[in-house]
């Protein structure tokens, strides 16, 4: 356990995750993004969907988003590797 939380304290240490910590914020003070947000979930509509994709600070923390789940996904990987290390082959 004490590993686990000193790869969780590592984590929270590294550049994407405080980069999207801070988008995470601005996002949220982003009054129009937000308007745009609940209307496409209302409606459904392609034309507010592109216009929330082309936000640039939207897309941004897309890409932080990105980054950080590649991340997970090797530290998934290699802690399948350990643990499949530590089983018996019978």
């Amino acid at each position: 356990m004490i590993k686990i939380d000193n790869l969780i304290l590592a984590l929270e240490e590294q550049e994407e995750v405080k980069e999207i910590k801070r988008l995470n914020k601005k996002l949220e003070k982003d009054k129009e993004l937000k308007t745009l947000i609940e209307e496409y979930r209302k409606n459904n509509d392609n034309n507010l969907l592109k216009k929330i994709e082309n936000n640039e600070l939207f897309q941004e923390y897309k890409e932080k988003e990105t980054n950080l789940n590649i991340l997970i996904l090797k530290i998934n990987q290699r802690l399948k590797e350990l643990t499949d290390k530590g089983r018996c082959s019978l």
